[in-house]
C-alpha cells in the first residue's frame, strides 16, 4: 500500500461514535458509527449519493464476525430501509464510503461491491449475509481507478485486524 495521510474526525469526540475520515489525494469519504447513531449517521448529506456500505456485527451462535456489503444510488435511503429490516438484528455497525467529488456511478459502486464481496469470501472467519456479489462490468481504465478507490478503502481498516474489509478503523 501506498503511504497516506488520513484525517479522521470524531464527530462527537469519541472514537467508536460518528465519525469521518479521509485520506488524502483520495476522492472518497467515509462515515462510520454505531448503529445507536444512525440517525445521526444519515444527516450526512454525502450519504445522499452513490455509495457502499458495510453493516457489521457478530452471530449470536457462533461469536463469528458477521457482515452484510452493499451499494446504493442513495446510501441513506438504502440504510433506512435495512433498519426496517428485522432480519438484520446482528447489525451493530455501520460504514459508508462515498465520493467527494461525485463521480462515483452505479456501474462504479456495483464492481466496487462486487470486490468487496469477493474479498471478504476469502476469510474463512467470517459470515456474509449476501454472498451474491452484483459486481458490474466497467472498462479497463475505470476498473483501475476503482481498484484504487478499493485499496484506499482497506487503508482505513482497523490496525491488526484479521477479519477482512468490514473491520475498518472508520468501520468498526
Amino acid at each position: 500500500m501506498q503511504p497516506a495521510t488520513i484525517k479522521l474526525f470524531l464527530v462527537k469526540g469519541s472514537p467508536t461514535g460518528l465519525r469521518t475520515a479521509e485520506i488524502s489525494n483520495w476522492t472518497g469519504k467515509a462515515i462510520a458509527g454505531p448503529r445507536s447513531d444512525l440517525d445521526d449517521f444519515l444527516t450526512w448529506p454525502e450519504l445522499s449519493s452513490p455509495g457502499v456500505y458495510l453493516l457489521t456485527g457478530t452471530d449470536s451462535e457462533s461469536g463469528d464476525p458477521v457482515f452484510y456489503i452493499g451499494e446504493a444510488e442513495d446510501v441513506s435511503k438504502r440504510l433506512k430501509q435495512h433498519a426496517k429490516n428485522e432480519e438484520k438484528d446482528y447489525w451493530i455497525h455501520t460504514s459508508a464510503f462515498v465520493s467527494k467529488d461525485d463521480n462515483l456511478t452505479k456501474a462504479h459502486i456495483r464492481y466496487i461491491e462486487g470486490k468487496l464481496i469477493q474479498l471478504a469470501q476469502t476469510n474463512k472467519r467470517t459470515i456474509i449475509m449476501n454472498n451474491a456479489a452484483s459486481g458490474s462490468s466497467l472498462p479497463e481504465a475505470d476498473r483501475a481507478e476503482m481498484d484504487v478507490y478499493i485499496e484506499r478503502m482497506l487503508q482505513l481498516r482497523k490496525p491488526g485486524s484479521k477479519t477482512g474489509v468490514a473491520k475498518t478503523g472508520v468501520g468498526s
